[in-house]
């Protein structure tokens, strides 16, 4: 692929037309609900156009998220203890109900949103169509992206399992992605290029070293 071949960029307004099924790492899939409105959504860049496509946590999955999460706590502390002397630790009693309650109140905050130019990560924006940086992270247990546009905004980690969740979401900001590459104004290391299956044809090509490099590394 080069620059030629790219895909039109969608009409900011309707999306059309849709970019095609971009690759992906993570195969959940979720896509914009179409029986609720979202609760709460952050601002949106809407000098960029509408919000197409969206990801919210609903209550059900916070409820859901923190009793798994006291769950796994309990049955851990039961095994490495071999018995239930844990429940007369008062800080277990402290520990349990506040892990839950951060998973429950952080988890309503994933917010995740995107027009036909722009993608949004809780309350922050980049233009998709003119990033000036991409990079792929590690932040915790999580595989992130870190995106810079040219306007100066940042995502500064953006997991890589929640924007892949809905491909038509993940399909919107992967054009974008590729027209910043060929562009030739992106800074793009050759391991994001690998992870993301970017070709080595769009933009400044790799030395062959980097090559090399984002092709050993995997995760």
């Amino acid at each position: 692929m080069n620059a030629t071949d790219l895909p039109p960029l969608p009409d900011a307004v309707n999306g059309e037309p849709r970019p095609p099924r971009a690759p992906r790492i993570h195969h959940v899939t979720e896509y914009t609900p179409a029986d609720r409105h979202p609760r709460k959504p952050p601002k949106t860049p809407e000098h960029l156009g509408p919000v197409l496509e969206w990801l919210q946590p609903t209550v059900r999955d916070r409820y859901i998220g923190a009793f798994l999460i006291a769950a796994i706590l309990v049955v851990y502390l039961t095994v490495i203890n071999g018995d239930f002397r844990w429940i007369h630790w008062w800080i277990m009693w402290v520990i349990i109900p506040g892990s839950s309650l951060l998973l429950f109140f952080g988890k309503g905050n994933h917010w995740t949103a995107a027009g036909a130019t722009w993608v949004q990560w809780h309350d922050s924006w980049v233009d998709t169509y003119h990033l000036t940086r991409i990079r792929f992270s590690a932040d915790g247990p999580s595989r992130v992206l870190r995106l810079k546009d040219a306007h100066g905004n940042k995502i500064q980690s953006f997991k890589i399992s929640e924007i892949q969740r809905n491909p038509d979401l993940w399909d919107l900001v992967y054009n974008g992605i590729l027209h910043s590459v060929a562009s030739g104004n992106c800074d793009i290391d050759a391991k994001t290029r690998h992870i993301l299956k970017i070709p080595y044809e769009l933009g400044p090509r790799p030395t062959r070293s980097e090559r090399i490099r984002g092709r050993r590394r995997r995760w």
